[in-house]
């Protein structure tokens, strides 16, 4: 194999590997993280503690939380880096991961669960 052809393999290697993109509460990936905490039992402390803030907090009754935490992942495919081709298509994979608690007015958990999607992200959504 020619050298030119070895740096564009590890070119293009280098380009796909680094297009990947995450944001949210990572601690909500780690499955250990959330099997500690257990319904009637924990408190939102506890919660905090083990998975950090979340992402959005919505208050339903005086002094009842629901927390929900996100996680997305978006990755792109060798298609998306061809001028043409990349633009006439769906562009990045998207994964979401999702963990919803609620709390009760006492600050203890009472309800937990956990999801994961995966669908594909439009790169120009308009």
């Amino acid at each position: 194999m020619q050298p030119g052809w070895r740096i564009l393999i590890i070119l293009l290697a280098w380009l796909a590997a680094s297009a990947c993109v995450s944001t949210g509460v990572r601690e909500i990936t780690e499955p250990e993280r959330g099997a500690r905490l257990e319904a009637g039992k924990s408190t939102r402390a506890e919660a905090a503690a083990l998975l950090e803030f979340p992402t959005l907090v919505n208050y339903a009754q005086p002094g009842e939380e629901a927390w929900n935490s996100y996680y997305v992942t978006e990755y792109p495919r060798a298609l998306d880096f061809l001028p043409l081709a990349g633009a006439l298509e769906d562009g990045l994979r998207q994964t979401t991961q999702r963990l919803t608690g609620s709390f009760d007015r006492q600050g203890v958990v009472h309800h937990l669960q956990s999801s994961q999607s995966t669908s594909r992200a439009a790169v120009f959504p308009y």
